[in-house]
């Protein structure tokens, strides 16, 4: 499914003011991830991050009107400060199937500048239409993105002033 032949259903880039280092240091802290994970107006509580080959993210997140989402996150394949894959596990509550995403970490101009892309596969074009058109998650996916790199600029333990609707 993330076969280099294979196109993405989802395909999100964005250059970040930061080194991978901390683009990295944002990703395995708990607080620092709990930061930014989610589009804007979401708040998340990590209940349990392990970024390694076969670990777990799991994580509750809740919308601005209050409706709360579990998520359970699995990392299949992990190069700590390169590249991130992990399969969302799905939900029977929404009606979607497992996907996996894809995270490339490459610095641009070390310890500066670093890209970062995100790359999401559907199983099916019903999910992919769920995914994109009815949860948006191409605007959430760059929504993601800028919140993660505020909080890797600011320092993945700092407090951030970043408002959490």
């Amino acid at each position: 499914m993330t076969d280099d032949s294979i196109a993405p259903d989802l395909d999100v880039t964005r250059v970040m003011a930061a080194s991978s280092e901390q683009i990295w240091a944002a990703w395995i802290d708990p607080a620092a991830i709990a930061r930014w994970w989610g589009p804007d107006g979401f708040t998340s509580a990590v209940r349990e991050l392990d970024v390694r080959d076969g670990g777990r993210f799991d994580v509750m997140m809740q919308g601005p009107d209050g409706s709360t989402f579990e998520n359970l996150y699995l990392f299949d394949n992990v190069e700590a400060g390169e590249r991130i894959t992990y399969v969302h596990q799905g939900s029977q509550e929404y009606g979607l199937a497992p996907s996996r995403s894809v995270v490339t970490i490459e610095e641009v101009d070390a310890g500066v500048r670093t890209l970062v892309t995100l790359r999401s596969f559907y199983a099916s074009e019903s999910d992919r239409n769920r995914h994109l058109v009815d949860f948006q998650a191409v605007a959430g996916a760059k929504q993601l993105l800028e919140r993660l790199e505020e909080v890797a600029v600011r320092g993945a333990g700092t407090v951030s002033s970043m408002s959490e609707g």
